[in-house]
């Protein structure tokens, strides 16, 4: 009898396992950040990321992987050296999340004055990355395979076109990353065979006509398109011809503008299904107000509430001079209270005094842009120039 009581408990155990796998599938978590790619691949105790945003969102990426219990990343992937992909690298690897490898295309043209974004933020660790080319793959478990299909060449007019592109097969489906890939690299993996269809695809170039190619779309026949942009920030995209071109072939086509933290994409048995990040996030947004005094390069934030606020993990972005600055730890902005940032330029005495020249642009149009410590953005305001 207890042997009998044994195998049974036993039985269940195990069944319950099985179906606690079964149930989890493999899930893409696609952030909105904007115009920018971060994704979060997820499937049965992995956890990959493939690109991180803005450096200025880098809050609601920690957010991201909070809110999903990734305490350690298995391995992180930079498709191509733009800075809407690699921002949020940098701080990522600055913080104590252990990340197992760094991943990137062996062929890049176009980096930035810095070096290699990724190169840089592995040293931050001691570590170094590890380069990929067409035709790589990498076992990501027993069940899930890593395939290198681009870039064949390396591209010298524009670096969009040397994203690394690589497929992902799962026990549950297949899904296709494609960076910043446009026309030209599109037709040279579609020449060369490369390119296979797939159940959930990460549209190329957020979703821009310079991509998508009617051939393309009907080679790759996802059930998902998923297209990671902002229409503010860059209004061609998504641009209606390829949303038509994806309808056409009866994809459905999801937008993380739309969403609101983002996009979970859950792929089972092949099947895929979607649905909106949801978080309960503070909202700062109705108690804090920023202002810029131009002639005196200062930057005040202002609280309306009752509650001191702290400023650890928040960012202060000039869409002018593109430069982020990360609030201290420690920072507090009092209750009923302000918070001044100032510059080497600045007279008056500041809570916060930045060792640069000039924040914002004197003759020309610029925005400050606050971010709070979830990626959001809590407050905007302008250097009074026409824009």
């Amino acid at each position: 009898m207890r042997r009998l009581c044994a195998l049974l408990l036993l039985l269940l155990v195990l069944l319950g396992t099985c179906q606690a796998e079964e149930a989890s599938g493999t899930r893409l978590i696609a952030l909105n950040l904007g115009k920018a790619d971060c994704l979060l691949l997820l499937f049965e105790d992995q956890a990959y990321l493939i690109d991180g945003g803005w450096e200025r969102t880098y809050g609601r990426l920690c957010e991201a992987l909070r809110q999903y219990g990734v305490s350690r990343l298995n391995g992180v992937f930079l498709t191509h050296c733009d800075r809407d992909h690699y921002g949020g690298l940098l701080q990522l690897a600055a913080g104590d999340i252990p990340v197992d490898a760094w991943y990137a295309s062996s062929i890049y043209h176009d980096i930035p004055s810095g070096g290699h974004p990724l190169i840089t933020a592995a040293a931050l660790r001691g570590e170094e990355v590890r380069w990929l080319s067409a035709g790589d793959t990498l076992a990501l478990s027993e069940a899930a395979v890593l395939t290198v299909l681009g870039p064949l060449t390396k591209n010298i007019e524009n670096e969009n076109n040397n994203s690394l592109v690589f497929s992902v097969e799962t026990q549950d489906g297949t899904l296709l990353f494609t960076g910043d890939m446009k026309l030209e690299e599109e037709a040279g993996l579609l020449s060369a065979g490369l390119i296979p269809a797939a159940d959930v695809l990460k549209v190329p170039f957020h979703g821009d006509n310079t991509a998508s190619s009617e051939r393309f779309v009907q080679t790759v026949m996802p059930q998902i398109a998923l297209i990671c942009t902002s229409t503010q920030e860059e209004p061609d995209t998504p641009a209606g011809s390829v949303l038509k071109r994806y309808g056409l072939i009866g994809a459905q086509v999801y937008v993380t503008q739309d969403s609101t933290c983002g996009i979970e994409i859950t792929l089972k048995n092949g099947i895929a299904s979607v649905s909106d990040i949801v978080w309960q996030l503070p909202d700062y947004s109705a108690i804090i107000r920023a202002a810029i005094d131009l002639k005196d390069d200062m930057l005040t934030l202002r609280n309306s509430s009752a509650s001191d606020i702290s400023l650890s993990g928040w960012a202060v972005y000039s869409s002018r001079g593109s430069e982020c600055i990360f609030l201290p730890v420690g920072a507090v902005l009092p209750a009923n209270g302000v918070y001044k940032i100032g510059t080497r330029a600045t007279s008056q005495q500041a809570d916060l005094s930045l060792d640069m020249k000039r924040m914002w642009h004197k003759s020309k149009f610029d925005q400050a842009l606050i971010y709070d410590e979830y990626g959001s953005v809590v407050a905007t305001t302008g250097n009074g120039m026409p824009e």
